[in-house]
């Protein structure tokens, strides 16, 4: 039931309504369409954010963390900028470019997501430096910021 609680959690966040029922239930799939009261219901989620930044909140997606200093944490709070790799002090999990991770402050509470631009391995090794170095520290860059504020999602 965990998993089927969960998947509901994640079609909600995305903006659809679900209904978990019996399924050994005779007609239960038509008897659901006419209106009947069955199962449980979950509503979809109100609001007007796009689905792909629901399905970040969700948290179902995360694949680890990074804590941000408190000049960072007020400028993707108060300024909405994006996460450059001098705010970030230290990196949680294993990810993949492309991968969403949490954002946390230094006390430990969730400011956001979003999708990383950069990995974990390369993000331990440009945190806390100038975005103009993360080439010459890593040989390569994907970009100034390590998670745009187009990819993200601030609580």
């Amino acid at each position: 039931m965990a998993t089927k609680v969960e998947a509901a959690k994640l079609a909600t966040s995305s903006g659809v309504s679900v209904i978990i029922a019996d399924g050994r239930e005779p007609d239960i799939l038509a008897r659901i369409d006419k209106g009947e009261d069955v199962g449980t219901f979950f509503p979809a989620q109100a609001g007007k954010m796009e689905s792909r930044k629901r399905w970040m909140l969700s948290g179902l997606a995360s694949k680890g963390s990074v804590v941000v200093d408190k000049g960072a944490a007020v400028a993707l709070r108060e300024q909405n900028k994006s996460l450059l790799p001098a705010g970030v002090i230290k990196v949680g999990g294993d990810f993949e470019r492309g991968d969403v991770v949490d954002i946390l402050d230094e006390k430990g509470e969730h400011i956001g997501c979003g999708i990383s631009n950069y990995s974990s391995v390369d993000m331990a090794v440009i945190k806390g430096a100038h975005s103009n170095n993360i080439l010459s520290l890593l040989s390569h860059e994907y970009g100034d910021e390590v998670i745009h504020r187009n990819n993200m999602v601030v609580l």
